[in-house]
């Protein structure tokens, strides 16, 4: 639902949608059926949302955060906009009376402006992920995340609830008429048609505009990868590449784990990896030393090797310890030694191979939940907002049925955004799964 929206009998007559059908009592039982089948499968389905990202580790992550937000927000309308809407278009008129009207709307319009925010939130995030992907990341934290959602929720409710409920004290009188249910300074068309630029057109212009730079960044990225005719070099670091996202940030993984217990990792350093005390490219440097250090720990060690083996060949004769290795010793120590060296980086290189393509994999599969959580929003609320369109030019054009389609069209899209993550995540569907079977052993590592 927008920001924009209103029920627009003002504009209409004040009767049910279904008076004067000799079918009324069959209609009325099968949208209301229907209307409540989809305010149950919204409340369901956003349920599962919010307790997947408390009982799973792998789905608390900053970019879940938002869309745990996102599903409080739809839980809202599956509990109380769609069957308070329901009640009004099968009577025909509002039952409650004026003050339950105001703080309906209230409710509705806070909901829907704070699904707006969030919405351009998530956009913002994804897009300073990959286009900045060394310096945001280490900014990128979950105080962050709560600031940024507290935000769109307090200025969502600052922006709407002292309008709706008190205009009428600040005009000196309620001018809605009895049995009617709208925001009272929507009755002038170009008022709506201004909301609705401000709350949906200009939001979705703006989603659009930072998907196709992501786009366009994303392409650049595989271009240049395309080009890459070898494994990544020591420079670069082996585990992570500059232009790997939020999600690959977050998951650098230490250099024991890419050694293979090879001898490359420390304590510390796992330690810090595990507090996410310090970015990723400050590990990448800390595992560049690491590795310089175990090839001079072995050179030392090859350089002794052939005076011990002196010194064991002389039947227990004293042997000086620092007498120099011949030169054929030498050169095959040298040559020992750069072909261990060489055979380290070939498996660092292929781990690090594995490892990026884990990441892009992940960083896909966010994008592509976001992508389609985004198409889902623009499909379900562009009618409605065209009829605002419309309705500024022509306040008679649109019949009243219409406008109660385009108004659900909008409650829809918070049924669809569950399924969004299911179908575009495994780990979300995974979880979906357990939860609904009662499967909870393995249920908070699920992916």
């Amino acid at each position: 639902m927008n920001s924009s929206h209103t029920t627009n009998n003002s504009s209409g007559d004040n009767t049910s949608l279904f008076s004067g059908s000799p079918y009324m009592t069959a209609e009325i039982v099968l949208i209301i059926l229907v209307a409540g089948s989809v305010s149950l499968i919204t409340v369901i389905g956003n349920i599962l949302v919010m307790l997947s990202i408390k009982v799973n580790r792998n789905l608390q992550t900053v970019n879940n955060y938002f869309l745990f937000s996102l599903a409080c927000a739809d839980l809202i309308i599956g509990v109380c906009s769609m069957n308070l809407y329901t009640v009004y278009i099968v009577i025909g008129y509002w039952p409650l009376g004026a003050v339950v009207c105001d703080l309906w709307l209230a409710v509705d319009y806070v909901v829907s402006n704070a699904s707006v925010m969030n919405l351009l939130i998530i956009s913002f995030d994804r897009y300073f992920c990959v286009t900045k992907p060394l310096s945001y990341p280490a900014r990128r934290s979950t105080k962050m995340a709560g600031l940024m959602i507290a935000a769109a929720w307090v200025l969502s409710f600052i922006l709407w609830a002292p309008a709706i409920l008190f205009w009428q004290f600040i005009v000196g009188g309620r001018t809605v008429p009895p049995g009617e249910c709208y925001i009272q300074f929507f009755s002038n068309p170009a008022v709506t048609f201004g909301t609705a630029i401000a709350a949906f057109y200009l939001p979705v212009a703006i989603m659009i505009h930072l998907y196709w730079r992501i786009s366009k960044a994303s392409r650049s990225r595989m271009r240049r990868d395309s080009r890459k005719t070898s494994g990544t070099s020591l420079g670069e670091g082996p585990y992570h590449s500059q232009e790997d996202g939020c999600e690959g940030q977050k998951k650098c993984i230490t250099t024991t784990e890419a050694q293979g217990g090879a001898g490359g990792g420390n304590g510390k350093e796992m330690l810090q990896q595990q507090n996410g005390s310090r970015p990723c490219q400050e590990e990448r440097a800390d595992q560049v030393d690491s590795m310089a250090d175990s090839v001079h720990a072995s050179t030392s060690k090859d350089s002794a090797g052939p005076a011990s083996a002196l010194k064991g060949s002389n039947d227990g004769k004293k042997t000086d310890l620092t007498q120099p290795p011949s030169p054929e010793n030498s050169a095959a120590d040298r040559q020992s030694l750069v072909t261990r060296t060489m055979l380290k980086v070939t498996k660092q290189s292929a781990v690090a191979k594995w490892k990026k393509k884990g990441i892009s994999s992940r960083e896909k599969k966010v994008t592509r939940t976001i992508m389609a959580i985004l198409v889902a929003f623009v499909v379900t609320w562009t009618p409605y907002n065209v009829m605002v369109l419309i309705n500024t030019f022509c306040s008679s054009c649109i019949p009243n049925s219409l406008w109660t389609i385009g108004y659900w069209l909008c409650y829809i899209n918070s049924t669809i955004n569950p399924a969004c993550y299911a179908l575009c995540n495994a780990t979300f569907k995974n979880t979906f799964k357990h939860l609904l079977l009662c499967q909870y052993k393995n249920i908070r590592t699920a992916r």
